[in-house]
């Protein structure tokens, strides 16, 4: 029998793909320039990247606000305090894709909220836009694969937006690989 490895097979194997989601109730999510992050991950490793690799968003429920899905960034450096650029971080446990074998993330994951000194900026839009306010009209998924082509550099936040701030809750999942600078 052949058997042919996934796409991320070595990483995975050295336990360095992590995987962060939502509750299973969802999150609404910020404008890009929004500062209540609601969804995100932040490199607070000084010697390691975040190779972002895929991200899925799935409609739960609530009042759905039109506009496309995407990802912002801010610089925020390492700490959390007043007067600090993150004021609060609510820290959450991504999971090894390595099941029950790789070890825990050494960078901080939230799945429901943090708090920006000031807002963040876009990123990287999805092409996944919702185009009705009415749920129930078909199936809402947004599935991009980053492929690593975007890289998370230490003190740096990358989050979940909408083109608008979102009403509606929404399920999601981030899987990057925590690569060594050197």
């Amino acid at each position: 029998m052949a058997f042919s490895s996934g796409k991320y097979y070595p990483e995975v194997a050295a336990g360095k793909v992590l995987i962060g989601s939502t509750a299973a109730a969802g999150t609404a999510f910020p404008v890009s320039t929004g500062t209540a992050v609601t969804f995100g991950l932040w490199n607070t490793n000084p010697a390691k990247n975040a190779a972002l690799l895929w991200m899925n968003v799935g409609y739960t429920s609530g009042t759905i606000a039109l506009g496309e899905v995407g990802i912002a960034n801010q610089y925020v450096g390492f700490n959390i305090a007043t007067g600090a650029a993150m004021t609060a971080f609510t820290s959450g446990t991504p999971k090894n894709a390595y099941v029950g074998v790789g070890q825990g993330s050494s960078m901080s994951f939230t799945p429901s909220g943090a708090t920006l000194a000031a807002g963040g900026s876009a990123l990287a839009w999805s092409g996944y836009s919702i185009e009705s306010a009415t749920a129930g009209l078909g199936i809402f998924q947004c599935r991009c694969d980053f492929d690593g082509s975007i890289l998370v550099p230490p003190g740096q936040i990358v989050f979940l937006c909408g083109s608008v701030a979102q009403t509606g809750l929404f399920t999601a999942s981030l899987a990057w690989a925590e690569i060594d600078i050197n």
